[in-house]
């Protein structure tokens, strides 16, 4: 059975987003550097500064996000160390 491929987190495990994640970035850098070009097949669209940097928030905004939440796990689920009030 063939696995998805993965890239390792900041964490050292094993994450199949953070591959999906990497390719999106890469697709985002290859289309804003040949926004506009003519190539052999047509003229690619335009993609200005604001339409690369929303993708970019959306693409990276939430895999940032999710990295935040797990690195701090740990002291979220920990009852606090004064005790109950």
């Amino acid at each position: 059975m063939k696995t998805l491929p993965c890239l390792h987190d900041s964490r050292g495990a094993r994450s199949h987003t953070l591959f999906f994640v990497a390719v999106s970035w890469a697709v985002l850098i290859i289309k804003f550097v040949l926004a506009g070009l003519d190539t052999p097949v047509g003229t690619v669209p335009d993609m200005n500064a604001g339409d690369f940097g929303l993708a970019v928030i959306g693409v990276l905004g939430i895999w940032v996000g999710r990295e935040y939440t797990e690195k701090n796990k740990p002291q979220l689920n920990q009852p606090p160390e004064d005790g109950p009030l």
